[in-house]
């Protein structure tokens, strides 16, 4: 009864903890409590009780496994079983669910051992009067934790001591954000200066919120023994699981949450399950698969009812009972229509959903594995970041983007900031670059400065000069106004600073290069800055932080002339609305110098301060401190009381950083416009900044044209929709009217303050859709990371059949990654919170260009042949039964062996296509970058729609038809050597055979890429499927296939049926397959294999393009070919010496192709003749040679190989017949 009344009564404390997690939490140190969640935690699935049946729930959650675990049971009903009441359907079936549960088990293992490691390593635990070392997981909520220097936090915690001069720790959150600066956490001066003795007589009283996500919020209260003050708490005090302690001792925490209550426990939320367009397309087909099966069930259900109750009605000799079946015409049918359920089952492939979940693994495995998607560092070259697949199952989504989304600072840009201009009082600094070399080593030498401008430093030398007072001043905010902690390198003994954006650590080192170096701030809270020598002091006393809704930081300071003085940095736009009257003529010039530099692509932030009265501020102080302690509410009192406080500003100047673009940008972004998708950039820059970076990164050209949309008013964007809309009509007019066959491109520019009001009106979005739809671009500027969430939720809205794809690297980024179609995330400087919430990460955005064009396009093209190849080879499979119906009146009468059936998916025709869908490739990786309008087959969804899997389910109608009809007509009719007759089990099985056999050589019709792998896989399956056949003949003596192998390779019936079979069905697939080549790339290039014979070192011949200077075009084999404007290559002479071509020119408009045929030989020095002068060739376009090449032309299907290299060019309807000769040669 004891134990009953504790258990008990530990259940209702815990329900009471419930119910005070909705309230507020109240302990004591060293007193732990069991009231709430212990600190182990369990991020896997199952336990080694709950795996069977908690797997086999989620197993049979797949309608599919439901749908064949109900044809076992019909199977079991000997009344309509074709397999003798053996439940057959289930091996295959035990099969898909067993690799299925292998994969689970094996992914949850590894759960398992994470949580183990994590779980059991060990902390110092104050107990019994000394610390001692226990593992994690015992740890409760209450007890008082020591951490060590380079240690983990084992759960959040309240700094409550720290060895630190004045209370501070310095953490390092990499495992919570992937950031590597370290933050500085304070201990709380009432707390810091007692013991570990005063700790353990629980003399504080902590009392704080309930647990919840935010990261980086934290209210609460706490109160000393004996004392009645309370001090608010906040997330500068608070310490969250899994950071590491940096560069302090140790530190005392207060175990706070533990376990699964954590704060990064509580972030670690699934994200919402993501089906790529091809999946749910395909669960389409699989119901209308299913719904064909039931109506044809049903149609041969009543017509073999009805000529059952025809024939027993007329054949009286065979004394048929009234009450049999067979005169029951409702029975008769019930049992009919089971029975054809079973004839068809497999019209669902029971392998499909399996096959597929494996061939999408491997292909992640393949992306990540790519040297091509990998981006090495050089500073450490030998750990490259490798693409990261968190969801394979959208692999072929990445073949059918049709929208980006795109971030820029850190997703187009490199994050590494430069500072290049500044503007104080009006006159500009920076823009002229007069200092040498040897000038920038006299000076203070700094990273993240790239300044030049002599007459500054000349001006801070003379304090006579008119601007060197403002210069100062503005140095003083730099070195002042910021969060960035100092720190000495011990081999250098030199100041380092760690700031939280790079940003900040460029501002903060111009002013170390102009000459006022902040050097550090000590326990006092004083600030250090050094200049001239000489070292300035500044009392902290309040910072107000940077965040996205704020978009401007401020620190408050009293100086040494006992100054109270506000410095703030942020947008101007932020700040203009707060700034005091000032000199217009200075205004007017600041202006001007941050529009000069957003049109040179820099990022600006104005700079201004305020001095505040002293008994302002002790007002303003004191209703601070009241919303500091607030519990409710505390954020939102915060912010009020720093806008009343920053107010009435003075302008101090602006500053202007460059973010250089990452590596091959602009090429990445232009060869994804080529392809068609639609490429939105959204950025938190000023319009005039985020222009200039469209242009440095090729997304916006000059021979576009730009339309704004702008206004903060509903009226004014109403306004401003409307004259864009005349704008477009205007253009689209002119188009009509000058070249009926080009559209003028178009780019939009979107500005943040419109986006506002148009969020909130229906109207307004339609139409912004509506221009967005004429136009090739997208750049919207000034965007808050909600609003970016916002514009991809406002297309996939308005366009509810497109593909999305948002790209980015910041925390602000991850809601826009995770409402779009595929999130990309970038490990960038900003840390890893977008790679973790994203579905595919990578090192940089030029990896996104072999993300899409090859490996999504390739992905895309094999995993839906996979599909569409699953439907086909089970029509071939199933219909002969059909067929078969019509022999025998629709009885129901199983034509096939019901063991070997079983196994024609899982081993005669499994691995083939499972090889084809991981290694086959139509081009090389590198050809497809050149053709970037290949990628259009995803995009347009040509290779999986309705249209092409009624034709693949129409392939497998008519070769069904072949295959039973030929092994019906040739063996059933026909005598075997001793004179006995073929029986149905006989030609049952050669249909059975051929559909084996088309089944996997069908496969070969649509590779482009053969291995000896792959023959041997096609092949072998064959050979196996005999071997089982043999084994059968032999074996079962009581299979009605006994002896029948023996029997048919004896019968020439039986070799003739299978020529037959295979001949007719082979030669009309690869007819069809040169006719689809015929039509489906009529305007496609052809390779021209050079093949120098003797040469090892061959120059290729170079071709100027519109968009590059001089390429080799052997290694730019189709590189312009889907370019928009593509000019004619400069080729004036081969010489090559008895080679057959004729080059035809066609020119209309800006675009040319050249047209090759094998018609007529060129001399050595013949110049082609244009009609165009522009076009002469010149002699260093020859072809040195001394040995001629061999030419061969080869069609776009033998396109595969790497090794052949050469020219692209387009044919015309003047080149069908020449082309046909080709072939024919």
């Amino acid at each position: 009864m004891e134990k009953l009344s504790q258990y008990l009564t530990k259940k209702f404390n815990k329900r009471a903890a419930k119910q005070d997690l909705v309230n507020q939490r109240k302990i004591q140190s060293n007193q732990p409590t069991e009231l709430y969640m212990d600190n182990g935690i369990s991020t896997s699935k199952y336990t080694l009780l709950t795996f069977l049946p908690l797997n086999i729930m989620e197993q049979f959650s797949k309608l599919a496994n439901v749908y064949f675990l109900f044809i076992g049971f019909m199977q079991m009903i000997n009344t309509i079983s074709i397999s003798e009441g053996q439940p057959v359907i289930y091996f295959p079936l035990l099969v898909v669910i067993a690799i299925s549960m292998g994969k689970d088990c094996l992914e949850d293992l590894k759960r398992h051992k994470s949580d183990q490691s994590e779980n059991n390593e060990e902390v110092e635990v104050y107990r019994n009067g000394s610390f001692i070392k226990c593992p994690s997981m015992s740890i409760q909520v209450g007890e008082v934790l020591r951490v060590r220097r380079g240690e983990h936090f084992p759960a959040d915690v309240l700094c409550i001591y720290s060895t630190g001069k004045k209370g501070e720790a310095f953490i390092e959150t990499k495992n919570l954000d992937g950031e590597t600066n370290l933050k500085k956490k304070i201990a709380p001066k009432i707390s810091n200066n007692l013991t570990i003795q005063d700790f353990a007589q629980q003399s504080l009283t902590f009392q704080y919120e309930a647990p919840n996500p935010y990261l980086y919020k934290f209210n609460g209260t706490i109160r000393i023994k004996g004392n009645p003050e309370e001090v608010s708490v906040n997330d500068s005090n608070f310490i969250l699981r899994g950071c590491s302690l940096q560069n302090t001792e140790m530190v005392y925490g207060l175990v706070s949450y533990t376990g699964h209550e954590t704060k990064i426990m509580l972030n670690s939320v699934k994200a919402r399950p993501k089906k790529s367009k091809v999946e749910v397309q395909m669960n389409g087909f699989i119901g209308l698969i299913f719904y064909i099966q039931i109506f044809i069930c049903f149609a041969t259900a009543i017509i073999s009812a009805i000529l059952s109750d025809q024939i027993f009605n007329s054949a009286g000799y065979l004394q048929i009972s009234n009450n049999d079946a067979d005169k029951n015409f409702m029975l008769n049918f019930l049992i009919k229509w089971g029975t054809w359920i079973l004839i068809f089952t497999n019209f669902v492939p029971i392998s499909l959903l399996v096959t597929l979940e494996m061939v999408k693994f491997f292909q992640g495995k393949f992306i990540s594995s790519d040297r091509n998607t990998m981006v090495i560092d050089p500073e450490d070259p030998t750990h490259p970041q490798v693409a990261s697949v968190m969801s394979s199952n959208l692999n072929e989504e990445l073949g059918q983007v049709q929208y980006i989304f795109s971030d820029k600072t850190g997703t187009l840009t490199s994050n590494v900031m430069k500072y290049k201009c500044v503007s104080i009082n009006g006159i500009s600094y920076g823009e002229n670059r007069d200092l040498t070399d040897n000038d920038i080593k006299q000076l203070p030498q700094v990273k993240n400065v790239d300044f030049r401008d002599r007459s500054l430093f000349k001006q801070l030398e003379d304090p006579k000069s008119s601007n060197y007072s403002y210069i100062c001043e503005f140095l003083t905010m730099l070195a002042v106004c910021h969060s960035v902690i100092t720190e000495v390198d011990s081999k250098t003994q030199l100041i380092e600073y760690n700031a939280s954006s790079p940003d900040e650590l460029a501002l903060l080192y111009f002013a170390k290069f102009a000459g006022m170096e902040f050097t550090g701030i000590d326990e006092e809270e004083q600030m250090s800055v050094k200049f001239k020598g000489k070292i300035k002091k500044f009392q902290l006393l309040h910072v107000l932080e940077f965040n996205s809704t704020r978009k401007r930081m401020s620190v408050i300071v009293r100086n040494e002339n006992n100054q109270i003085v506000l410095y703030t940095k942020g947008a101007d736009s932020i700040i203009q609305k707060r700034m005091a009257q000032c000199d217009e003529t200075i205004v007017e010039k600041t202006w001007g110098n941050l529009q000069r530099y957003a049109q040179q692509g820099l990022r600006t932030l104005l700079c201004a301060k305020r001095v505040i009265k002293q008994k302002e501020y002790d007002e303003w102080n004191a209703q601070y401190q009241v919303a500091c302690a607030a519990l409710e509410e505390r954020d939102k009192k915060m912010e009020s009381l720093q806008e009343v406080i920053e107010q009435n500003l003075e302008m101090l100047g602006a500053t202007a950083i460059e973010d250089m673009l990452q590596d091959q940008v602009g090429e990445t972004i232009s060869v994804l416009k080529s392809t068609g998708i639609k490429v939105w950039v959204l950025t938190g820059d000023k319009v005039e900044t985020a222009i200039n970076i469209g242009y440095s990164c090729k997304l916006l050209t000059d021979d576009q044209e730009q339309l704004v949309v702008d206004g903060e008013t509903e009226q004014q964007v109403c306004d401003s929709i409307e004259d864009v809309r005349k704008k477009i009509l205007e253009i689209r007019t002119e188009d009509e009217d000058q070249a009926p066959y080009k559209k003028t491109p178009i780019a939009l520019v979107l500005t943040g303050d419109s986006l506002i009001p148009c969020m909130k009106n229906d109207k307004l979005v339609s139409q912004v859709m509506e221009i967005s739809n004429e136009c090739d671009v997208v750049l919207a500027c000034r965007v808050s990371p909600k609003q970016k969430q916002e514009i991809v939720a406002m297309v996939r809205k308005a366009k509810p059949n497109i593909t999305t794809l948002a790209i980015g690297d910041g925390a602000n980024d991850v809601n826009m990654i995770t409402e779009a179609h595929v999130g990309i995330g970038i490990r960038g400087k900003e840390g890893h919170q977008a790679a973790r919430a994203s579905d595919f990460a990578i090192g940089e955005f030029k990896i996104l260009r072999n993300l899409l064009l090859f490996h999504g396009r390739e992905c895309y093209r094999r995993n839906t042949a996979l599909i569409c190849y699953n439907f086909y080879k089970n029509m071939l499979l199933v219909i002969p039964q059909l067929w078969y119906g019509i022999i025998n009146g629709f009885s129901g009468t199983s034509l096939y062996d019901p063991y070997l059936y079983q196994l024609y998916n899982m081993c005669y025709t499994s691995i083939p296509i499972v090889l084809y869908a991981i290694f086959d490739e139509q081009f090389s990786q590198q050809e497809l970058i050149k053709m970037p309008k290949e990628y259009g087959q995803g995009m347009r969804s040509s290779l999986f729609n309705k249209r092409q899997f009624i034709l693949w389910l129409f392939n497998g109608f008519w070769q069904a038809a072949v295959c039973c009809w030929v092994s019906y007509l040739g063996m059933e009719l026909v005598s075997t050597s001793n004179g006995r007759m073929f029986f149905f089990a006989s030609s049952g099985n050669a249909s059975f055979g051929g559909s084996v056999i088309i089944g996997n050589l069908k496969i070969l019709t649509f590779s482009y890429t053969h291995t000896i792998m792959s023959l041997l896989c096609i092949f072998g399956s064959i050979i196996f499927y005999l071997s089982n056949h043999i084994i059968v003949s032999v074996v079962s003596a009581q299979s009605e296939l006994w002896q029948t192998f023996f029997i048919q390779i004896k019968s020439p019936s039986f070799w003739l049926s299978n020529m037959v079979i295979i001949t007719l069905i082979m030669s009309i697939e690869w007819a069809i397959s040169y006719f689809k080549y015929g039509q489906v790339y009529p305007e496609k290039f052809y390779l021209i294999k050079q093949k120098q014979i003797s040469t090892p070192d061959k120059q290729a011949l170079i071709a100027p393009t519109s968009n590059q200077n001089t390429i080799p075009i052997e290694n730019n084999i189709i590189s312009q070919i889907a370019t928009p404007a593509l000019n004619t290559p400069d080729i004036t002479t081969l010489q090559e010496k008895n080679i057959d071509i004729n080059f035809k020119e066609q020119i209309s408009n800006q675009k040319h192709s050249i047209i090759i045929s094998m018609s007529e030989k060129i001399p050595t020095s013949k110049k082609i003749s244009k009609q165009n002068k522009q076009h002469d060739i010149s002699k260093s376009h020859y072809v040195e040679s001394n040995n001629p090449p061999i030419v061969v032309a080869r069609s776009v299907r033998h396109q595969l190989t790497t090794q052949y290299t050469g020219y692209a060019f387009s044919e015309s309807e003047k080149f069908t017949e020449a082309r046909k000769n080709n072939y024919q040669n």
